[in-house]
């Protein structure tokens, strides 16, 4: 119980969205509706029966629509004049995307998770945006908010000057090829940069460059367009054999550096790192 309670504040899951998305709403409270709110108890026939409330579980039965509770029936969307001032006063009329300043008749008030999927209009699933960053946003709050697996929860986020120690291995790893027409191994990361002595540093950046050689050298996936990937390839050495900031290798092809940004940071998931994910973080990114 004391890793579990150490993890529970680590990742601050007391400041958390109450509102959660349907799947985990439906395990943990069982919502079959108008169904199953007044449906009697059974006890032949367990394999269908519902562990917490002990009746029959119409949801082999019935279809989607029927499946809702009165909990869930009551959710508004609209958003009360009270709560809009209390997210206001909480927020100092920042945008909480952006992070800049908001004149008054570009408040608007957005539900972080969407009224669509069954976020409540309650202060602590509101926030405040200006009108800009609030039309840019769609429905795929589930990218934003919801931990793809695992790793996310056990991995402690690192911070953005991660990218300069991957810098260097990648500039490393190039006048290392350059000079012996191949790519440094973790003995060879060892005996030119530390006598021989194999540490973390030397181990870690042998595998991140590996893992840089393997995805630019094969072929561009399919989740990421052609001068997305030609772009980062500049960026990381690939085409050139020099290392290249964020803006140059944008500028170059003519692509906006936040687009190059959000695919490097899915590159940077794929070699196991995980970066904070802030404005700070950004406004930092766009200058290596």
């Amino acid at each position: 119980m004391g890793h579990i309670q150490e993890w529970a504040k680590k990742v601050k899951w007391e400041d958390r969205v109450k509102a959660v998305c349907k799947p985990c709403w439906e395990i943990k409270y069982c919502p079959y509706g108008s169904l199953v709110e007044d449906f009697p108890l059974s006890r032949e026939n367990t394999e269908k029966s519902c562990r917490i409330f002990g009746h029959d579980c119409p949801v082999y039965h019935v279809a989607e629509p029927f499946t809702e509770t009165k909990e869930l029936r009551k959710i508004t969307r609209n958003i009360p004049r009270v709560t809009q001032f209390r997210v206001m006063k909480r927020e100092n009329q920042i945008c909480q995307v952006c992070g800049n300043s908001v004149k008054d008749e570009n408040i608007e008030f957005d539900h972080i998770i969407p009224w669509s999927k069954g976020g409540s209009s309650d202060e602590s699933n509101i926030r405040l945006l200006c009108s800009a960053c609030n039309r840019k946003r769609g429905n795929n709050y589930e990218e934003e908010y919801l931990l793809t697996d695992f790793f996310e929860h056990a991995i402690e986020p690192s911070d953005v000057g991660i990218i300069d120690f991957i810098k260097e291995v990648a500039i490393f790893g190039h006048q290392f090829f350059n000079n012996e027409g191949f790519y440094p191994s973790e003995d060879d990361f060892a005996e030119c940069l530390a006598e021989g002595e194999k540490t973390i540093s030397e181990i870690k950046g042998a595998e991140y460059l590996q893992d840089l050689i393997d995805f630019f050298t094969s072929k561009c996936p399919s989740e990421i367009s052609e001068p997305i990937f030609q772009s980062l390839k500049l960026r990381w050495g690939f085409i050139d054999g020099k290392v290249h900031r964020i803006k140059y290798s944008s500028n170059k092809l003519g692509l906006n550096p936040t687009d190059l940004i959000q695919v490097e940071n899915d590159l940077m998931k794929k070699m196991g790192l995980r970066i904070k994910q802030n404005k700070k973080t950004f406004d930092g990114w766009l200058k290596k």
